[in-house]
């Protein structure tokens, strides 16, 4: 076999003029091309601990620098740690935190950052319109609408956000997660971060109600027993919803600490994903004509665990 392969590497020298040795060299190796995955940096990991699975949450520090912060010297402080989703509405979010801010340390309140003046560079259009923006598309994995010079962070299922009172610059500790698409709240509530593992964690909790006014009166009234009895009784509904631990992958040690890495929306793979969750016309089953439409909320950035970096 060898032999016949030398002979036509020889016989194709002489037809083409090209020396034997290079007829029989290896091709050259194409061009590099940029690569589709990109690694989540350390301080922006964060790992969540539930009663229902682990959650994996990339934070995005160049669109709400302050609440990024602010999260991370909650974390520093175990502020999240044995504390619950105290409110989790079938449709609507799921909120985690510290339910009765009377009972706990105040912390100052936050500048609304639930959008910024960004330049277009680095973002990548969906392909379609979109209902809610006049642009929608994706900037390092994270779903952002744009208008003009203007852009923010969607309200997507998984999506990090922070909850507030009435005022714009009212939230402080309070976090939630939409559990589907929660659009009408694009731009007037400051998103972080997303979920990248583990959001069937979330989904899996089960649904809760906030305390009503008369619990919150009788818990911190002056009746001993009975504040006694109605925290029990709604600490009971609450065990399942337990936040365990919550911590930013840099604060574990290297050995421990999980690696995650996240499609990179400028690549040729993720435009690949996105025109073959676009374009169903090839399904035979289907009767009436796809739209040919995609749902920026449907399609998340793919993410997965990769092997931790070598020290």
């Amino acid at each position: 076999m060898k032999r016949a392969l030398a002979l036509t590497a020889l016989a194709l020298a002489a037809c083409t003029g090209v020396p034997a040795s290079l007829a029989e060299a290896p091709a050259a190796p194409a061009a590099e091309t940029a690569p589709s995955w990109r690694a989540v940096e350390p301080e922006n990991l964060v790992i969540l601990d539930a009663p229902t699975g682990q959650v994996v949450i990339e934070l995005f520090p160049e669109a709400a620098p302050a609440h990024v912060a602010r999260l991370r010297e909650l974390l520093a402080k175990g502020f999240y740690d044995g504390e619950f989703f105290y409110r989790v509405i079938e449709g609507h979010v799921a909120q985690a935190g510290r339910e009765f801010p009377i009972a706990s340390q105040p912390w100052p309140n936050l500048p609304l950052e639930a959008e910024r003046a960004v330049s277009a560079e680095g973002f990548v259009p969906l392909g379609n319109a979109d209902l809610f923006a006049p642009e929608a598309g994706h900037r390092s994995g994270f779903a952002v609408g744009r208008e003009g010079g203007q852009e923010w962070l969607l309200n997507c299922p998984g999506a990090l956000g922070m909850a507030r009172d009435e005022g714009p610059d009212t939230g402080s500790t309070e976090i939630y997660f939409p559990l589907q698409p929660r659009r009408y709240l694009d731009r007037n509530y400051t998103i972080f971060g997303r979920i990248i593992d583990g959001m069937e964690h979330i989904q899996r909790l089960p649904r809760v109600n906030p305390s009503t006014e008369e619990e919150i009166n009788a818990i911190f009234g002056e009746d001993k027993p009975l504040a006694y009895q109605i925290a029990m009784f709604r600490r009971s509904k609450l065990n399942f919803n337990a936040v365990f631990a919550v911590r930013l992958a840099s604060a574990m040690p290297e050995s421990e600490r999980p690696a995650y890495e996240v499609m990179d929306t400028a690549s040729a793979e993720w435009a690949a994903l996105k025109d073959s969750k676009r374009d169903y016309s090839a399904v035979p089953a289907f009767i009436a004509p796809p739209v040919n439409k995609l749902d920026i909320c449907s399609l998340p950035v793919p993410a997965r665990q990769a092997e931790p970096a070598q020290p």
